[in-house]
């Protein structure tokens, strides 16, 4: 790799964002440029004539990279937008912000918010079977009546989700901290709670099939989850 042609690059894109579209545009320009590089070597030009030859080869590229900051960062940024009633299986919305957003009786299967701002989103009635929320922040989110089957959760964050009368049957949400989280009337059998951490909880539903191994709680949520016979032996009163 011509190092030369490394800083170039570093030189061109350092006032932008670390956006993945931006992002990729260099990484596919340096692979480009390096190639190119090695050709003309090849067809015999020195090395200050094939550096010059190269990067005027690839003419002015800062007009396309505001262009793709700029459209990114919108995306990004968008509130309040309304996703409600759509067919949206399989979507790609990995690192968006999308506050207040509207995705209520739409099907996002096999989607992936992976790394998202979602906080205070509301999915009401939605299809979420096997969506990624890995990463995401669901502050304040409502996600009631909806199916959440084979949905992963990895750090995310739950603060204050509203996830009445969705089934959540056999999701894993172990690892997880949760504060003011309603689950009522919410499908809860086999959905693991392995060393989450509860404060002011609300559980007002069937728990006797959940696990909550090695959880962290205070007395209001273990009052709750008590009032409904979950299984508490393995537990930590904070």
């Amino acid at each position: 790799m011509n190092q030369r042609l490394s800083v170039y690059l570093d030189e061109i894109f350092a006032h932008y964002e670390d956006l993945k579209p931006i992002q990729e545009l260099k990484e596919e320009l340096s692979r480009d440029l390096q190639e190119r590089l090695q050709d003309l070597r090849k067809e015999g030009f020195d090395e200050e004539a094939a550096f010059q030859r190269t990067i005027s080869s690839i003419g002015e590229i800062s007009e396309l990279i505001e262009s793709i900051h700029a459209s990114t960062t919108k995306l990004q940024q968008i509130i309040g937008i309304d996703f409600s009633m759509q067919n949206l299986q399989k979507s790609d919305f990995k690192d968006i912000q999308v506050h207040d957003g509207k995705f209520n009786y739409s099907n996002l299967q096999d989607s992936d918010f992976s790394n998202s701002d979602l906080s205070h989103a509301s999915f009401k009635c939605s299809n979420l079977d096997r969506v990624k929320f890995d990463g995401t922040n669901l502050t304040g989110a409502k996600i009631s009546k909806s199916n959440l089957k084979g949905a992963s959760f990895r750090n995310c964050i739950l603060n204050h989700v509203d996830f009445s009368s969705s089934d959540l049957t056999g999701v894993c949400l172990d690892n997880l901290s949760f504060t003011g989280t309603t689950f009522h009337h919410s499908g809860l059998k086999g959905t693991t709670f392995r060393n989450a951490t509860f404060q002011s909880c609300s559980f007002k539903t069937e728990v006797k099939k959940a696990i909550f191994d090695g959880a962290r709680m205070d007395k209001v949520t273990y009052a709750f989850l008590k009032a409904f016979k979950a299984d508490l032996s393995k537990v930590t009163i904070i």
